[in-house]
């Protein structure tokens, strides 16, 4: 019977996550195929992101989670804030610094993902990196993997496990190293608030200030 339920555990893990990944992955490729020559790979990542959202947010609403009660509470705004402020200077500051170490140069894998992120207009990226995937990756790691984690196994466990497998799901070691750190701090807000909203957020105004850092440096 324990070893049933350690296993049921498990897998209401590694189902919302191989189902994510999958479908994302097959929607992608598709759209890159279908329309190949119209638009770009990045907009169809976005637009695969955008589709996969609602499947996987039905998933998450399945999942023995805690959710606060007042996802949006005046009370706790200015609090919840300093966290996203705090989040998007983290990632910032480890951009900026990551960038220029060696580890760039070294990462097949990193060039080929910043080919497709880089190539692009600023509206694309607005959309795909800082609106649809800030979703769709914050309701996957921090709403479905570290919030059933802090069920099973408390808060500690939940970071560092949701974090983990956030960082290695981006298959290059600059990006794992770079979603690791932030995805500390992005599932320690999680644990700390119990709002999607907040996290998603923080993500997605991450992802926008590293945008327009690049562009302006």
């Amino acid at each position: 019977m324990d070893k049933k339920f350690h296993g049921n555990r498990i897998w209401q893990i590694v189902y919302p996550l191989g189902a994510y990944y999958a479908l994302y992955s097959v929607l992608y490729t598709v759209f890159k195929k279908v329309f190949a020559g119209v638009g770009s790979p990045l907009l169809w990542l976005g637009v695969a992101s955008a589709l996969t959202i609602p499947f996987i947010y039905g998933i998450y609403k399945q999942m023995p989670v805690v959710r606060s009660q007042k996802q949006f509470d005046k009370d706790t705004i200015v609090h919840e804030s300093l966290y996203i402020l705090g989040i998007v200077a983290l990632g910032v500051l480890l951009n900026v610094v990551i960038t220029h170490t060696p580890l760039m140069e070294q990462s097949a894998g990193f060039a080929q993902a910043n080919e497709v992120f880089q190539v692009d207009s600023l509206l694309t990226k607005v959309f795909t990196n800082c609106i649809c995937i800030p979703i769709l990756e914050e309701i996957v790691y921090r709403g479905i993997i570290a919030g059933q984690l802090m069920v099973w196994r408390g808060p500690v466990v939940a970071i560092i496990l949701s974090s983990l497998l956030f960082g290695a799901m981006h298959f290059n070691m600059v990006q794992f190293l770079y979603a690791f750190l932030v995805g500390l701090a992005l599932a320690y807000v999680y644990t700390k608030t119990n709002k999607l909203w907040v996290v998603i957020a923080a993500h997605g105004l991450t992802n926008l200030a590293v945008v327009l850092w690049q562009i302006v440096s």
